[in-house]
């Protein structure tokens, strides 16, 4: 069974401003530091608050597709997948959409909705429901501020 997770923050910025940073390079926007790496990006999804802090980080393989324009140009879409750099059994497979979306001059909302299925089947399943997602949901939301951040940094360097 997919779980779903979804978190979304707000940025003070016009979508015209942050437009050519989500758009481009993912390297510039995913958390620091991400390492191009196989066609995708090394990054690590930590989980904040949610385990002890050895535990917190891991390391991923990150995939983001190409951007897209959702709509009349009042956002813009990039795929994100990602999953475990070493432990793929153990950790689940992210798949989701990353939108940044106007709020007409209000700035912008980015959001990242998405599902992923618990890994090791029924023992994952329960694990997921006792501790897990939690897990997923403290990832989900550290990686949206983060990549929020990194965006916000693209347009204090260019003014």
């Amino acid at each position: 069974m997919r779980r779903h997770v979804y978190f979304y923050t707000y940025l003070e910025h016009e979508l015209a401003d942050l437009e050519s940073g989500f758009g481009g390079d993912p390297g510039q926007w995913l958390p620091s530091p991400a390492e191009d790496s196989a066609g995708g990006w090394l990054v690590d999804v930590r989980a904040d608050r949610a385990l002890p802090s050895a535990l917190a980080a891991h390391r991923t393989w990150t995939g983001v597709g190409e951007p897209g324009v959702v709509g009349q140009g009042g956002a813009m879409l990039r795929r994100v997948e990602w999953r475990s750099a070493s432990a793929d059994r153990v950790v689940p497979v992210l798949e989701a959409d990353l939108e940044l979306a106007s709020l007409r001059g209000h700035g912008c909302q980015l959001s990242l909705m998405g599902s992923y299925r618990p890994p090791l089947s029924v023992v994952g399943g329960a694990g997921d429901r006792l501790v897990g997602h939690r897990v997923a949901e403290a990832c989900v939301r550290r990686f949206v501020l983060d990549v929020a951040d990194r965006l916000a940094g693209i347009v204090m360097l260019s003014t």
